[in-house]
């Protein structure tokens, strides 16, 4: 009978582990069990990180006896029969665990995004404004022109971006501050229900009056290859309004057409050495032949560009 039991405890206390591992792995947070659990967060991640993965290699080696006092000896604050007198309480909720419990019942980097968004408003007073950015455009040699706008929501609960592209479609998105020195910018470049991520990554000079900001941006060329390529920001106005984005104009310009600031502009985000391109694989066997093979397509792409 006290074998039949420890191996029953010891299926649960290994089960128990993979339960928490899935968990973990889907967002829910120790504090969150623990809770539940009559267990302290740190008793409840200490049986994660060390005790119940210690048991389970030591159990193919050791007795039951054996390999649970071993591995609970890594830990001050859990005794073995408080362990086994609440193992079934910890293994039935474990098992039956209600994803709804969570924060908004949401993906952690769902919720960490809403929750960096939020963070940034406090510090999205110094880039707030109008600007035009200049990046080199998918289709042809020109420079790519589209005035962005930077500004806090109107409840104050997020950091607002967007962008009128220079098919005269403008799409809203959410801009992340990082340490004052990383600001991200994430829209969608397609109207809802599709989904093109657009993402763009600025240094933030440490600077009070900012005139203009660079970085990288990353998207989907026509053919739908993705490609990140430079992009500056040039601050036009440090105040928000709607009336005046509308006015401001998206466009391609040629080289013959460049001002002597578009030209400055031109030779730092368009240069060959400024771009990384992927197009479509050649062959569906997918081997390092047609990876050479679509480096060199590239090259003759760009000597006819």
């Amino acid at each position: 009978m006290t074998e039949e039991r420890s191996m029953n405890e010891q299926e649960k206390l290994i089960e128990i582990y993979e339960l928490l591992k899935e968990l973990k792995g889907n967002g829910v947070k120790m504090k969150d069990m623990a809770e539940h659990l009559d267990l302290s967060p740190s008793v409840l991640s200490g049986l994660y990180t060390t005790v119940l993965p210690t048991f389970k290699k030591l159990s193919q080696t050791m007795t039951f006896e054996e390999a649970l006092g071993e591995s609970l000896s890594y830990i001050n604050n859990l005794s073995k029969k408080r362990l086994l007198g609440r193992l079934d309480i910890m293994y039935e909720y474990l098992k039956n665990y209600d994803y709804t419990e969570t924060k908004g019942g949401k993906h952690p980097f769902l919720r960490s995004l809403e929750e960096e968004c939020a963070a940034s408003v406090r510090k999205a007073e110094a880039f707030e404004g109008l600007y035009m950015s200049y990046s080199c455009s998918s289709s042809v040699r020109a420079l790519k022109v589209e005035p962005f706008y930077l500004t806090v929501s109107p409840d104050k609960q997020s950091f607002v971006v967007g962008r009128k592209s220079v098919h005269n479609s403008i799409r809203e998105g959410i801009g992340i501050i990082k340490e004052q020195q990383i600001l991200y910018l994430l829209f969608n470049a397609f109207r809802e229900p599709n989904m093109s991520l657009v993402t763009v990554y600025l240094q933030l000079p440490f600077l009070e009056e900012i005139k203009l900001l660079k970085g990288l941006y990353l998207v989907l060329d026509y053919n739908k290859n993705p490609i990140a390529r430079r992009i500056v920001f040039v601050r036009k106005s440090e105040r928000y309004s709607w009336e005046e984005f509308e006015k401001m104009e998206a466009r391609l310009v040629m080289k013959e057409d460049f001002t002597e600031e578009e030209l400055l502009l031109y030779n730092y985000t368009c240069g060959d050495s400024d771009s990384l391109k992927m197009c479509t694989l050649p062959s569906p066997k997918l081997d390092l032949r047609d990876l050479q093979l679509e480096q060199e397509w590239l090259e003759l792409d760009k000597r006819r560009g």
